[in-house]
């Protein structure tokens, strides 16, 4: 678990980084339903973000990746909680082909405040040296490839988004949903 203090380059006073536990799942669903139409709404086909938040956000759906990663030393499940309440999450396993980081959302009046780093941080801070993973980013959403290539991830290759997430996360699709070009980025702690 990590905690802040408050400076111009760290997250807000009293944020705390930690595991996430099954009472979070209702928060962090309700992060995945604000912040997903807000982050996709101009990029993104509405079948492809109406899918990923009935699939993805649903507190059953959260629950279950939760504790999926409990108690995995090659999973975490971690969220931002800051005054009792959870303002952001991040989700990592290592149960496809590579290991990879799935999701990293904020409640959008929490962007830009250092949450995101702090979240990336504990996840680097927990990969043994040399260990690495992919994740996946819509081309078109600037912020968050700026935000991932900030913290040392690189382009590896190029996808269809919603090919990518239906092939490596399950995630079904209308079959007249637009493609959404993507990247996918590594990161490699150094050893």
């Amino acid at each position: 678990m990590m905690s802040f203090s408050a400076d111009a380059t760290k997250p807000p006073l009293g944020l705390v980084v930690r595991d996430a536990r099954p009472a979070d799942a209702a928060g962090v669903a309700a992060i995945g339903i604000a912040s997903v139409p807000q982050t996709y709404q101009d990029i993104c086909d509405e079948a492809v973000i109406r899918s990923i938040v009935e699939q993805s956000y649903a507190v059953d759906a959260v629950a279950a990746s939760i504790d999926g990663c409990a108690g995995d030393d090659d999973a975490h499940f971690l969220v931002a909680v800051s005054s009792g309440m959870v303002v952001g999450f991040l989700h990592y396993d290592c149960d496809g082909a590579v290991p990879e980081l799935h999701r990293l959302y904020l409640l959008p009046a929490e962007k830009r405040k250092g949450i995101g780093s702090a979240l990336i941080g504990e996840l680097h801070a927990r990969l043994t040296p040399g260990a690495g993973y992919v994740l996946m980013a819509i081309v078109a959403n600037a912020p968050a490839v700026a935000f991932y290539r900030s913290h040392g991830l690189v382009e590896e290759a190029r996808v269809d988004g919603p090919t990518y997430m239906h092939e490596q996360m399950g995630v079904d699709f209308p079959p007249d949903a637009a493609p959404a070009p993507a990247l996918i980025l590594r990161f490699t702690k150094p050893s």
